[in-house]
């Protein structure tokens, strides 16, 4: 075990200490030596990848690259011009960041857990939960992985390529899964419950939670993995996400009781992103109320939030008085982890596919607006749906006019039974996406995946590799990878699609034009 935890820390947590060391003895504590922790307090420690609270997990992880998915933008340059995700050119710093911090967060703890509990119970699996979850957000946001290799005795972690990764992460899912809903049968986990600050113990709800995930991530590779159909299916028999009862939040912001976006708000890092305003202000969504707040600048329109990737660089003193995000203005407001309208939008598209859902794609589509009318208190949610009129709104910027933008979506709430097949799923994932707010790897890996929704692009792009029609496609190999894995990384780099470690290379899933 000491030597995988050696190359955890030449790798992953030489990158995180290049950046800011906050909390770092949270999970860097002797690699060396056998763990006396306990296993359900090593788990607590992973638990921080699930909504990313700490000040700067949530500003990496939350809202730096969130730009892509058209709900938030860091309407900051870091003293770094163009250089950033906003133009599809991060410096390696920003870029390694969520590698960093995942990577330090998860295995040093799990591979103790491991040892503690000898690979059984629901705290060794609530751990390969957590790892899996924390692997499909690293091979959705960069492709291979070390996942299947990273075991005691590999100094130095070889990668899965991506069918692989994806495979075993399936295949560990299903037994998570598995011991989940045996230990369900006997209520609360008191072992789980002193560290769970989302379900309280309740293994019944980290089922559904378990299984949503497994829908989420067939829905993904669903274009390219033949098993993805019968994943799904398995996923919905063995129950989901179905009620607001059921949405998983970090409740204590993973004991520093104040979220990250607060935080960075603080910093002016982070404000609604103009592509998703823009869409709600056109449809007249009541959930604006619930996500954002009024902008301050005088403008006519309430909701205004900033383009990503503007004509100039941005200053966050230009951008104070534009809407940002509601959870900003309460510290003590949890993050969302998931949400249960996603396994109605998952099941939605499912239907599409023909696939059997248990249902038909209206009734899960409408039930996912009805669960996120529901989950944030707002009301008027049958108009809503009745709405075959409204369509999604242009930007304006009465500050900045070179960053307005006409919005190529014309897609209508009403669900529509003559439409074609494209418009069904683009009307599906448009109200998923704005309904999972803030979430943002989920609508850019739909955009990836489908083209929808139609998210704004940069103004420019001053990478080469990355055309703003189709933006940026992943992150980059962190450089310490290189440095300290070197090998191996290389390998991985031949197993993307062009051989390329581009912001430009296409994910195994993610090839829609």
């Amino acid at each position: 075990m000491n030597k995988i935890i050696k190359y955890i820390g030449a790798s992953a947590v030489i990158c995180l200490m290049a950046g800011c060391t906050t909390n770092f003895e949270d999970f860097n504590t002797n690699p060396y030596q056998p763990s006396k922790v306990p296993a359900n307090t090593l788990l607590s420690g992973m638990f921080n990848v699930y909504a990313a609270p700490m000040q700067n997990d949530c500003q990496h992880i939350n809202c730096m690259w969130a730009c892509f998915s058209g709900q938030i933008t860091a309407p900051s340059t870091w003293s770094k011009g163009e250089n950033l995700f906003a133009y599809y050119n991060a410096m390696e710093d920003h870029n390694a960041a969520t590698w960093a911090k995942i990577y330090a967060r998860i295995y040093p703890n799990f591979f103790r857990i491991e040892e503690a509990t000898e690979k059984k119970g629901v705290i060794y699996a609530m751990a390969q939960l957590t790892r899996i979850y924390a692997m499909q957000m690293m091979a959705s946001l960069q492709g291979p992985i070390p996942y299947s290799k990273v075991k005691s005795g590999d100094i130095r972690a070889a990668y899965d390529d991506e069918p692989t990764a994806w495979r075993a992460m399936f295949d560990d899912l299903d037994n998570v899964i598995a011991i989940l809903k045996s230990a369900a049968e006997l209520g609360i986990n008191q072992d789980l419950a002193a560290v769970d600050q989302f379900y309280g113990g309740n293994c019944e709800k980290w089922m559904k939670f378990a299984n949503t995930l497994k829908l989420r991530m067939a829905i993904r590779v669903s274009g390219v993995a033949d098993y993805a159909q019968a994943k799904a299916e398995e996923a919905v028999r063995g129950g989901v996400l179905e009620s607001v009862s059921d949405s998983s939040y970090d409740t204590t912001s993973s004991g520093i009781n104040e979220n990250g976006y607060a935080i960075v708000s603080g910093w002016g890092e982070v404000r609604a992103n103009a592509c998703i305003t823009s869409y709600m202000n056109g449809y007249k969504d009541p959930r604006r109320s619930a996500y954002f707040t009024k902008q301050a600048a005088g403008f006519s329109e309430d909701y205004v939030g900033v383009r990503s990737g503007s004509s100039v660089a941005p200053n966050p003193s230009d951008y104070q008085n534009y809407s940002n995000l509601m959870i900003t203005t309460d510290k003590t407001l949890p993050q969302p982890v998931m949400y249960a309208a996603e396994a109605a939008f998952l099941r939605a598209e499912g239907e599409l596919k023909g696939w059997d859902m248990q249902g038909d794609a209206e009734t899960f589509y409408e039930q996912g607006i009805r669960l996120s009318f529901e989950e944030f208190k707002v009301t008027g949610v049958d108009a809503y749906l009745d709405d075959d009129k409204s369509k999604p709104g242009n930007y304006v910027d009465p500050n900045h006019s070179a960053d307005n933008y006409s919005n190529l979506s014309t897609i209508t709430i009403k669900w529509d039974k003559s439409a074609t097949p494209e418009e069904m799923l683009e009307r599906v994932l448009t109200q998923k996406w704005i309904a999972l707010y803030p979430d943002p790897l989920n609508g850019w890996s739909d955009f990836r995946r489908t083209g929808f929704p139609k998210i704004f692009p940069a103004t420019h792009s001053v990478n080469p590799d990355c055309k703003p029609a189709r933006g940026q496609r992943r992150l980059r190999f962190a450089d310490t990878e290189y440095n300290t894995n070197k090998e191996n990384v290389e390998a991985a780099v031949t197993m993307l699609s062009d051989g390329r470690d581009s912001n430009g290379t296409d994910l195994w899933w993610a090839l829609k034009n």
